[in-house]
């Protein structure tokens, strides 16, 4: 590792470990980073996806209730208890996940590796002010949604492919992966508080998953690894599990009160004009 990718790594993964937690993009904000330090857009990109891996460890320890309630319900999957329940609906969202966001992930490889830096930073920018719109929609549906109750509304196999499909549509670069899942369970009739749980419920395997897919399909993760060096992603994904660690249930409570969509739109609006002020230019 050179001293000149240190820094990078440690910054990649404070990033990692506070805004994984928040309605934004977190492997978008370590993509435009690592894009502002030089790396190219396809190689950000996968480090942005790599460094997810640290907060899955978070993720494990602060639901290691319902963790551990699942991985008990393995042995009677299709019994009528909660987390009998709980696993179907991972297994289905999980699925319908892998079966939208690596199908995406490859054609963005494709798409990143063809055109241009300027133009890989405006389609980012486009789908940043789409998130920005799909945050701003769940803010207003979070202020009227049914407050939570004894009996929560009970997922399906409906619930668990719409919401599934919707988090491997969070493959692409700018896309919130809590903001495409949080939203259709608001809209489906899921309180607030059980849409926030499903959906960082399923992010525990998403997570795991977005940092593996670069590695073993293609050779983009790879590729980002040996350009980036293997220590310091290493440091990233340490320091992104510790942050992790250390702020989820902090963040997770600030996460309901802020406006994530004003300052989504901000990045959105900035990522565009950077590189169409370079196009102008030539």
């Amino acid at each position: 590792m050179t001293h000149s990718h240190l820094i990078p790594a440690l910054v990649a993964g404070l990033i990692e470990g506070i805004v994984e937690w928040l309605p934004v993009s977190s492997k978008t904000m370590i993509t435009l980073y690592f894009s502002l330090m030089g790396i190219k857009v396809q190689s950000a990109y996968n480090l942005g996806l790599i460094a997810n891996v640290g907060s899955f460890f978070a993720a494990v320890y602060y639901f290691r209730r319902e963790v551990w309630g699942v991985l008990k319900a393995l042995g009677h999957p299709f019994s009528d208890e909660p987390f009998a329940r709980l696993l179907r609906f991972l297994f289905v969202g999980t699925l319908a996940t892998g079966v939208i966001g690596i199908p995406l992930y490859v054609s963005i490889q494709s798409t990143f590796g063809l055109v241009g830096g300027s133009i890989a930073m405006i389609i980012i920018g486009v789908l940043l002010l789409i998130t920005a719109f799909i945050a701003r929609r769940k803010e207003q549906m979070m202020k009227n949604a049914a407050p939570a109750t004894g009996t929560e509304k009970p997922v399906t196999a409906v619930s668990a492919l719409v919401t599934g499909a919707m988090q491997g549509l969070a493959a692409l670069p700018g896309i919130s992966r809590s903001g495409m899942t949080i939203t259709p369970l608001l809209w489906m009739g899921f309180s607030g508080e059980e849409s926030i749980r499903l959906s960082f419920m399923l992010d525990v395997l998403a997570l795991l998953g977005a940092g593996v897919v670069p590695v073993v399909i293609g050779r983009g993760g790879q590729t980002a690894i040996l350009q980036f060096g293997l220590g310091a992603t290493l440091i990233m994904l340490l320091v992104a599990a510790v942050v992790s660690f250390l702020a989820i249930n902090a963040v997770l409570k600030l996460a309901a009160k802020l406006r994530t969509s004003a300052v989504t739109f901000v990045i959105a609006v900035i990522t565009l004009l950077a590189p169409i002020a370079a196009l102008v230019r030539l």
